[in-house]
């Protein structure tokens, strides 16, 4: 059985990542610990990449991995904390119908191509009663970036550069709140709790994140870490300004959404 204790993840992510980073998956992880006593045992994580997520929120859970890249995968199984780990896409599971009592999909489906296939294949093996636990970004992303707002308020066209950024970070799908619901609604979820995050403040510091986080990026290629030590680690400025929302965790201007639904 897995912990449901909820250490301070925003101060150990900005330990640990760069700062947009950081944000992100602190804010998630803290979701995902909040509804962690919805999941039962077995677990699917479809797009498990390397591991370090599922390793963080649900320690010694009984979870099974998929994701298509391979070297991602054998990082995964190198952390030793799944019960098993498959390279497959999420459009062709290699799991029997209703295999898993619980699925979860941390940061995926608006990268995905074919979603509904994948949303499809993920209901199939979601037991009857199962619980689908994902965080996905909507529509209110773009207008929400710093830099889309800065050129809004320069005269010029703020999808300049939200465009460019949802192109670099392969966004395929960027529904509205209730587009999300109708996707899980079409393959046989019911949406229990959308719970918005990712808002405001917040959200302009995660786009400004980007480029405060190049000489981590330098760091990386460098050295295969992105701090070079806890001590010279710039993003320590950022946590008070960070706290409170992070504290909350929800955030009503939220531009992303954690989705607890429930196969029928």
């Amino acid at each position: 059985m897995y912990s449901t204790d909820t250490p301070d993840f925003l101060r150990a992510y900005l330990q640990e990542l760069p700062l947009h980073r950081a944000i992100v998956r602190a804010l998630e992880a803290r979701l995902y610990r909040m509804y962690a006593g919805h999941l039962r045992e077995p677990i699917l994580d479809v797009g498990s990449g390397d591991g370090s997520f599922a390793q963080v929120v649900l320690p010694q859970a009984k979870i099974y991995g998929i994701d298509p890249l391979r070297a991602d995968t054998r990082e995964a199984v190198s952390r030793q904390c799944y019960s098993g780990l498959s390279v497959a896409s999420g459009a062709a599971i290699p799991f029997c119908d209703e295999a898993f009592s619980s699925v979860i999909c941390n940061c995926v489906l608006e990268h995905v191509v074919p979603l509904r296939e994948t949303l499809a294949e993920i209901s199939r093996v979601t037991s009857r009663g199962g619980m689908f636990i994902t965080t996905v970004v909507t529509d209110r992303f773009s207008e929400a970036l710093l830099g889309h707002q800065i050129l809004d308020r320069v005269g010029l066209p703020g999808s300049i550069y939200s465009d460019w950024l949802n192109r670099k970070a392969n966004h395929h799908n960027l529904f509205s709140r209730e587009g999300w619901a109708e996707a899980m609604d079409r393959v046989g979820f019911d949406v229990i709790e959308q719970v918005p995050y990712l808002g405001g403040r917040t959200m302009q510091i995660f786009d400004f994140g980007h480029y405060w986080a190049l000489p981590n990026l330098a760091s990386h290629r460098l050295t295969g870490r992105w701090h070079l030590s806890d001590t010279l680690n710039s993003n320590r400025i950022w946590e008070q300004a960070l706290r409170d929302a992070y504290d909350l965790a929800v955030d009503d201007a939220g531009t992303c959404l954690f989705l607890l639904c429930r196969k029928r």
